[in-house]
C-alpha cells in the first residue's frame, strides 16, 4: 500500500520549510506565493520511507482564507504532521486544521514542533504541554510529537523514525472502486486533458475505463504518472496524475471526481442529505448552526455555497441545497464553512445526494436515518425497500440490531415490514374463499420476494398451497352463497354458459374469479363461463377419437358439440391456451 502524508498548521509556521528538509522538494511553485512567502495552493513532494517506500506528502496552505484549498489537500491523506512553530505556539489555525483532520477522519497525527534552534528546551517543553491541552479538547488525546528545525537540521532523522512509526497506525476502509478527486486539471497540445490527485479504493491501470462526475461522462485511461515517472498502475495511497481519452470540449475541471466500476453508488447531486457530527463555532445558536443559513459545503477537492434545512425529528440530520452539484462516496466526509468567511462551523458526513428536492423522498430518508446510523450504502435502500438479496448483503451490513433483519428464503428481509406483510397476506386469504395467487396480493413487494413469504408462512402451516394458489390453512373449501347460486346457474344452463355480467348478484364478479381458481367454473371469453362439469363435456366431445398430430377443423368441433361457432372457437381457444392443440391458421392439431 501507498501513503498520503500531510501538513496542517497555522501560516509561517514553517510547514514548507519542513517539507523541504525532509524531500529536497520546494512545495511553493506559483509566483505569488514566492512573492507573498507563504502557501495558497496545494503542494506536493515524496519522501523515501525504509519501511513505507515512497510517500507522497501534500502540503497545504495555512493562512485562513485558503482553508477551502486546506480541506482539498486532506482528501487523500492517510497520515498528517501538525505543525507548531516554537517561536509562536499554539494559534487559531493550529485548532481549525485539527478539526479538519477529525472531521476528515484522519487519525494518524504527529505534532511537530518546528524552529526548535528559536527557543530553549523549557519553552519547547511548554509549547509541547499547551499544544496537547489542544489535542485532549479537540480530539480526545494527546499526539505523539517531536521538535525539530528545518534551518539546523535537529530532529529531522528522529522525525523520519516518527513518520515511519506513524505510517505504520494508519488503517483505511476498503472501497469498492477507484476514487480520485481532480485537484489540477490542464490540457496539454498534443497530448489532452490531463488531471492529477491522490487515488483511493481499487488500483487503476493504462486502459481502464473511468466515469466523471457530477454527470458520469466515460473516459478512458490513456498514461498514468507518479512523481513525473511514468507507471503502467497506480494503487491506492500514490499521488497520480491521469492522462484521459476524454472530448476536449467537456468540462474536467477541479473538485470533480473520477470513479471506476464497483457496486457501491456514487452520490451526485446539488440536493444533500447530511449527518452532522460535532459543532466548531460555539458562538452560533441553537443546535449549532443557525437554521436555513447560507454556508459552504466542502469535501474531497471540491466546495459549493448551500444553504441548510435541520430536521425537526433528528437534528443531527439536514438536507444541505447546494447552487452546483458535486459528486462523492456514502458517509464521505465533510465540513461546513462559514459563507463569505473562513470559519469552520461543523463537521458532517454525506449520506444521499438527488438532482433535485422532493419533499416526499427527503422525508423517506429522514426517517430511515433518523436516530439510526447505518453501517454500509446498502442498509438504506434495505431499510426503505424492506428487504435484499442474500449473496448481496451480510445481515451486519444491514443493521446494528440483528432484530431488524430476518432470513427468508433468499431474501433478507426488514422485520417490522415484514411482518406488516405477513399481516396483509393473512388478512387477503381470510377474505378469498377460493384462494389467492402471489400476483393477487395488495402490496407493492416484487413478486419473487412474496413467493419467499408465502413459502414462509406456507412452513408455519399459516397457509396451504395449491399450485400457484394460496389458502388459510384449515379454511375448507366452503363457498358463499353467491359462489353456489352461481354454479348452480353454470350447470342449469349447460352449454349455453352464464354471462357474469348479465348476472345480478352481489360481488358476482369476484365469486366467479374464486369460482374458476377453485376450477368449478371455466372462461370461455370474456364474461362467458361454464360449468366446469359442461366444460368437460365439451372437450371430450371434441377429443374424441382424436390423437396427436390428428387435425381439428372448426366444423368438426361443431358436429360433435352440435354448438354454434360462438362457443366452438372460445372452447377451441382454451384448449390452446391450456396446451392441448395448437392453432394451424383456422384449424387446431392435437397435441
Amino acid at each position: 500500500m501507498a501513503y498520503i502524508l500531510g501538513t496542517a498548521g497555522h501560516v509561517d509556521h514553517g510547514k514548507t520549510a519542513l517539507v523541504k528538509c525532509l524531500t529536497g522538494v520546494e512545495t511553493s511553485h506559483i509566483p505569488e506565493e514566492k512573492k507573498r512567502g507563504m502557501t495558497i495552493e496545494l503542494g506536493f513532494a515524496a519522501l523515501e520511507d525504509p519501511v513505507h517506500g515512497t510517500v507522497g506528502i501534500v502540503d497545504v496552505p495555512g493562512h485562513e482564507r485558503f482553508i477551502r484549498n486546506m480541506v482539498a489537500g486532506t482528501w487523500g491523506l492517510d497520515a498528517a504532521m501538525l505543525i507548531v512553530a516554537a517561536d509562536d505556539g499554539w494559534m487559531q489555525m493550529s485548532s481549525d486544521h485539527l478539526r479538519v483532520l477529525k472531521a476528515m477522519h484522519i487519525n494518524s497525527i504527529l505534532l511537530v514542533i518546528t524552529k526548535s534552534d528559536l527557543a530553549d528546551p523549557d519553552m519547547i517543553e511548554l509549547i509541547r504541554e499547551d499544544a496537547n491541552r489542544h489535542c485532549r479538547e479537540i480530539l480526545g488525546q494527546e499526539l505523539p510529537s517531536v521538535a525539530v528545525s528545518a534551518h539546523t537540521g535537529a530532529g529531522i532523522d528522529e522525525l523520519k523514525k516518527k513518520i515511519t512509526e506513524l505510517l505504520s497506525t494508519v488503517r483505511t476502509a476498503p472501497l469498492d472502486k477507484p476514487f480520485l478527486y481532480i485537484d489540477r486539471a490542464f490540457t496539454l497540445k498534443g497530448i489532452g486533458i490531463t488531471v492529477t490527485g491522490t487515488l483511493r479504493g481499487k488500483s487503476i491501470a493504462v486502459g481502464d475505463q473511468l466515469a466523471l462526475y457530477p454527470g458520469g461522462t466515460e473516459c478512458k485511461i490513456k498514461n498514468i504518472q507518479n512523481h513525473h515517472a511514468d507507471v503502467s498502475s497506480s494503487e491506492s495511497g500514490m499521488r497520480t496524475a491521469l492522462n484521459l481519452k476524454i472530448s476536449e470540449k467537456e468540462k474536467v475541471e477541479r473538485g470533480m471526481l473520477l470513479a471506476g466500476m464497483g457496486e457501491s453508488p456514487v452520490l451526485q447531486g446539488s440536493e444533500l442529505l447530511v449527518r452532522v457530527d460535532e459543532y466548531f463555532n460555539k458562538q452560533e445558536t441553537g443546535a449549532g448552526i443557525k437554521n436555513h443559513i447560507e454556508l459552504e459545503l466542502a469535501t474531497g477537492s471540491t466546495n459549493a455555497i448551500g444553504a441548510i434545512h435541520f430536521n425537526k425529528t433528528d437534528p443531527t440530520l439536514a438536507r444541505v441545497s447546494l447552487q452546483e452539484p458535486i459528486a462523492g462516496r456514502w458517509n464521505q466526509p465533510a465540513v461546513l464553512i462559514r459563507h463569505g468567511g473562513s470559519s469552520i462551523l461543523a463537521s458532517c458526513r454525506i449520506l444521499a445526494a438527488f438532482d433535485s428536492y422532493r419533499a416526499a423522498v427527503f422525508k423517506q430518508f429522514f426517517s430511515v436515518y433518523a436516530g439510526r446510523e447505518l453501517p454500509s450504502w446498502k442498509s438504506c435502500g434495505f431499510f426503505i425497500t424492506g428487504f435484499i438479496e442474500k449473496d448481496r448483503a451480510e445481515p451486519k451490513e444491514l443493521s446494528a440490531d440483528a432484530k431488524d433483519v430476518t432470513a427468508c428464503g433468499k431474501q433478507l428481509i426488514f422485520t417490522k415490514k415484514l411482518a406488516e406483510w405477513e399481516a396483509k397476506i393473512l388478512e387477503t386469504a381470510k377474505k378469498s374463499q377460493a384462494g389467492f395467487t402471489a400476483e393477487e396480493i395488495d402490496t407493492a413487494v416484487p413478486v419473487k420476494v412474496r413467493q419467499e413469504i408465502l413459502k414462509k408462512l406456507c412452513a408455519e402451516n399459516k397457509l396451504i398451497n395449491e399450485g400457484s394458489v394460496y389458502k388459510l390453512a384449515g379454511s375448507g373449501d366452503t363457498l358463499s352463497k353467491t359462489a353456489q347460486q352461481l354454479l348452480q346457474l353454470a350447470l342449469k344452463a349447460g352449454f349455453d354458459g352464464i354471462e357474469i355480467d348479465k348476472i345480478q348478484l352481489p360481488q358476482v364478479r369476484k365469486d366467479a374469479r374464486d369460482l374458476v381458481k377453485l376450477g368449478k367454473l371455466v372462461v370461455l371469453e370474456n364474461f362467458l363461463h361454464y360449468h366446469r362439469e359442461i366444460y368437460d363435456k365439451a372437450i371430450a366431445a371434441i377429443l374424441k377419437g382424436k390423437k396427436a398430430g390428428d387435425i381439428i377443423t372448426i366444423a368438426d368441433a361443431r358436429t360433435a358439440t352440435n354448438l354454434s361457432r360462438k362457443y366452438v372457437i372460445p372452447l377451441l381457444n382454451v384448449l390452446e391456451k391450456n396446451g392441448k392443440v395448437k392453432r394451424q391458421e383456422n384449424d387446431r392439431i392435437v397435441l
